[in-house]
């Protein structure tokens, strides 16, 4: 069975690829949250403490690595930025080097916040970046060391269900709206968000055929995030709450924000022969998993400390 190590197993993205995983590979995680789970190898210890990082990994011996972890609340990016810079850059840059010497394939998670959102078109992998913050400067140069070293970078942006006592995106929508809550939600930034567990699939698919470079992971197509909370509302059946259609100009964020990040994963899906649903099919299994009790199994297998 081969070995796979998870930087921030607590994570969206670490717990639901572990969950999805376990069975098939040895998996090892670390984060700096304690995390407990059955079935797993799971360490507590600041990432940015290189010397117990490298100790840790080198004694999980990997085959593969996925680099989960990251600094992504925007605004704070913009406040604490040498933190931002450590954790987004430097530690993914110590990661790459630790897999290169013991012959360990690497997978960086990167961001659609690498472009400046003015493209009236899906983003390729071949599109000039262009992020307008820090947070995707961060995650940009990240990018830029893991290349070079011919490793996957999967640029992504995300839902699901969280393993932690917080919501993801989609999570927040519709049990908002289950509370008969109003949310005000943006018509005018656009994105490509993938369901987790279909990300989970397609990261291990790229590793085990041995690929290199850079993907774009995300749904077929894009929407609004005002139109996902709609189609959540829809899907869900949910009558009560209200979502109110607003514009980001009317928030004071302290970071700025791109408009359209929607994202083309036309390379990702002829490479690898597989399809990816787009906005609307993807919400349709998000509703099924979630009816399924899936988020519930997951909160069941593991949890922090």
């Amino acid at each position: 069975m081969k070995r796979l190590y998870i930087t921030g197993i607590a994570g969206l993205l670490g717990a639901n690829m572990a969950y999805l995983l376990k069975d098939h590979y040895e998996i090892t995680g670390a984060d700096k949250i304690l995390f407990k789970a059955s079935g797993i190898k799971s360490e507590c210890f600041d990432l940015l403490d290189y010397i117990k990082l490298k100790e840790s990994i080198e004694r999980c011996a990997p085959d593969y690595l996925v680099h989960t972890a990251a600094l992504v609340d925007v605004d704070l990016c913009e406040e604490e930025k040498e933190l931002a810079y450590r954790l987004n850059c430097g530690l993914t840059n110590v990661l790459a080097e630790i897999c290169k010497n013991i012959s360990c394939q690497m997978v960086y998670i990167s961001t659609d916040a690498v472009f400046d959102g003015n493209s009236s078109r899906l983003y390729t992998e071949r599109d000039i970046t262009c992020p307008v913050n820090y947070y995707g400067k961060t995650k940009l140069l990240g990018e830029d060391t893991v290349l070079k070293n011919n490793y996957i970078v999967v640029r992504t942006n995300i839902y699901g269900f969280n393993v932690q006592d917080k919501n993801s995106f989609g999570e927040w929508v519709y049990k908002s709206l289950q509370k008969g809550e109003q949310l005000d939600m943006f018509g005018d930034i656009k994105f490509s968000s993938v369901l987790v567990n279909d990300l989970a699939v397609i990261i291990i698919k790229l590793l085990e055929e041995g690929r290199h470079g850079l993907y774009h992971v995300c749904s077929s197509g894009s929407v609004s995030k005002y139109s996902f909370g709609k189609c959540i509302q829809d899907v869900f059946s949910i009558t009560g709450g209200k979502i109110n259609k607003t514009e980001s100009s009317s928030f004071n964020f302290k970071a700025k924000r791109a408009k359209d990040m929607g994202m083309s994963n036309e390379k990702v899906k002829k490479e690898l022969n597989i399809n990816i649903p787009g906005p609307e099919e993807s919400i349709k299994e998000f509703y099924k998993l979630y009816h399924d009790g899936y988020g519930k199994e997951l909160k069941e297998w593991g949890g922090c400390m």
